[in-house]
């Protein structure tokens, strides 16, 4: 317990220790950093701009011409496997979420762009397939297990690549590689869901019989929602542990494999399809849970221990790098143990809810700072350059401001009666 005043760190810090920060953390840097946001916001209008052609071009090819009632009969459908995947991505995220505009970027790039983008490269290759190869069992066979892993790995992973393009700033390690990677996932399926639930439906009304339908929600909605989400964290893990460790030549080697062993998972899973025998009187629905036991379910506990090993490592690094603030002046102890577990993150926000409301948004606000601060530092190390001297600079300057903020909203109320905050509890 401290008293409110006592977090207003404006103080000359601790210099000589190997454990202080990259910075002192001046007005300067941190203003020269604001200026250079204008080209960032380019980049993103110009993506905005792509996005929205895209989506207009899978508005009228795609799903005006499924009709108003299937389209939304498919897409509600299509929220069930979604929904799924958003709580494996929420559980991974809540440690240390990632900026919400760069979540809705990742979504969209995946259910709008990468799918437009497969769209095109996707009739191309099956327009060249009729010419070179006519054999119609022939053509299903390379389409599904060479095509498709092929071209849709690539259009998922390009919007990885957008993110990179900005450095460390959205992609700092494993973690968020693996978080973007599902989103961009998750949005890529709910897209190609649609199209699948549209087309059984549209089956269901000419045949009078829904089981095709039911059968496919249970397939992809219930059996294998992750199964887009897991071939692409491949590429997010390598790309997120090249970045980390800052090294354009781990990207250059590691991304490109983990891509490739996407593309491999992707193609096992789909040439799986073509083991199943369609004339057993259960459809091959058995065979078809004998093949999903022996390849979806081995794929999926793995990326669950990745996901979970991913989380525990993530708080041990926020802990340490912290701490290394900390021994600086920069945080108390009470402070990192606070910001090291999600509880007790918890209990300071219903704190600072009790405050109100301008203080609950600081105190987020303080959270997502150090948070950052500790990811960067882990991704940079003594021998930073100088934009993650720069970004580290701007994150201080940010964490001084809303520590001032929070005391200077809280200090009348609990000086009057000699009280404390209960931010380091």
């Amino acid at each position: 317990m401290r008293n409110a005043h006592d977090y207003d760190y404006d103080v000359e810090r601790p210099a000589g220790s190997a454990d202080r920060p990259l910075t002192n953390g001046s007005r300067t840097a941190h203003l020269d950093v604001r200026r250079r946001r204008w080209p960032r916001w380019i980049v993103f209008g110009m993506a905005a701009a792509v996005l929205a052609v895209a989506a207009l071009l899978l508005l009228v090819f795609v799903f005006i011409p499924m009709g108003f009632g299937t389209a939304l009969a498919a897409g509600t459908a299509s929220l069930l496997p979604l929904a799924i995947v958003g709580v494996g991505i929420w559980w991974l995220d809540r440690y240390n979420p990632v900026p919400r505009g760069t979540m809705v970027y990742a979504f969209a790039w995946g259910a709008i762009g990468s799918v437009v983008l497969t769209l095109i490269l996707g009739t191309a290759v099956q327009l060249l397939l009729a010419v070179q190869r006519p054999e119609p069992t022939e053509q299903q066979f390379i389409s599904a297990v060479i095509q498709a892993p092929v071209i849709e790995e690539l259009m998922k992973s390009a919007g990885l690549l957008v993110l990179l393009a900005f450095g460390r700033r959205y992609i700092a390690g494993p973690v968020q590689g693996v978080v973007y990677a599902m989103l961009i996932a998750s949005g890529f399926a709910f897209t190609e869901n649609i199209t699948y639930f549209a087309r059984a439906l549209d089956a269901a009304g000419i045949t009078g019989n829904s089981t095709l339908f039911w059968t496919m929600l249970l397939v992809r909605g219930v059996l294998s929602p992750f199964a887009h989400a897991a071939f692409t964290s491949l590429a997010g893990l390598a790309f997120g542990i090249a970045a980390e460790r800052r090294s354009p030549l781990l990207g250059l080697t590691l991304g490109p494999a983990g891509i490739a062993l996407g593309m491999c998972l992707h193609a096992l899973w789909n040439g799986s399809s073509f083991l199943v025998p369609a004339s057993r009187q259960d459809g091959g629905f058995g065979s078809f849970l004998l093949t999903y036991s022996l390849i979806q379910v081995p794929i999926f506990v793995v990326l669950a221990g990745v996901l979970i090993a991913l989380r525990l490592r993530q708080r041990r690094i926020v802990r340490r790098r912290l701490g290394e603030y900390a021994a600086a002046g920069w945080f108390t102890p009470g402070e990192v143990d606070m910001l090291a577990g999600i509880r007790s993150r918890r209990r300071s926000l219903v704190w600072a809810s009790e405050q109100g409301a301008v203080v609950l948004w600081a105190m987020r606000a303080f959270h997502r700072t150090a948070l950052t601060l500790a990811m960067q530092r882990q991704s940079g190390g003594a021998d930073a350059g100088a934009a993650a001297r720069r970004t580290e600079a701007e994150l201080l300057t940010d964490l001084v401001s809303e520590r001032r903020l929070i005391s200077s909203l809280t200090l009348p109320v609990n000086g009057a009666s000699g009280g404390t905050t209960t931010m380091d509890s």
